[in-house]
């Protein structure tokens, strides 16, 4: 069974729990700097190719045009990566009976990876956005807020750029699946002085 959970959240059933892809989010900035860095790689390949086309024997002359031609190279592997990165990293959260796994991908390859054992992971929290740092003093950046958690005494997050209400139904969807520590415990009474 396969399906959206909440906004941008997929959701499929394993043999012993769920997988949650989260596919990253883009900023406002995306809209911005993708142009730009199009619009620059058309106007520095003509100049490249204009460039190249009076060859000569100086041979100081040469070896700056392929210093140039190789900054193009670098700058247009970086625009590709930085594409691929916009385009398709996601983080896949894979909640099982015995662990809880983490993994952040591009082009469906895994980067890094993280596990935790069920019986430590608790305290699952979404944490607000925080504000830009720039512009109007009442606009938040949305790509900060995450789902914070916690393992034994460090705390871990995942999910960066998920909304307050993706967030709640993730982790009502994890809370169904597996009950956390916290969670099979009575509740712990304050003590009164």
């Amino acid at each position: 069974m396969r399906g959206m959970l909440e906004g941008r959240l997929e959701w499929e059933k394993t043999a012993r729990g769920i997988a949650v892809k989260i596919p990253a989010r883009r900023g406002s900035a995306f809209a911005l700097f993708g142009p730009i860095i199009g619009v620059w790689l058309l106007v520095a390949s003509y100049q490249y190719a204009s460039m190249s086309m009076p060859l000569t024997a100086d041979a100081t002359r040469n070896q700056i045009l392929w210093l140039v031609i190789d900054g193009f190279g670098v700058c247009l592997c970086i625009l590709l990566f930085w594409a691929a990165w916009a385009f398709t990293s996601d983080t896949l959260v894979t909640l099982g009976e015995t662990q809880m796994k983490i993994q952040h991908r591009v082009l469906g390859i895994e980067l890094a990876t993280r596990s935790f054992s069920t019986t430590e992971v608790h305290n699952f929290r979404f944490v607000a956005p925080s504000k830009f740092w720039f512009g109007k003093s009442g606009d938040a950046d949305i790509r900060t807020s995450k789902i914070e958690f916690q393992v034994g005494n460090k705390s871990h997050f995942f999910g960066e750029g998920v909304t307050q209400r993706e967030a709640q139904v993730l982790i009502e969807q994890l809370l169904e699946v597996f009950k956390f520590p916290e969670f099979l415990s009575p509740p712990v009474s304050p003590i009164r002085m």
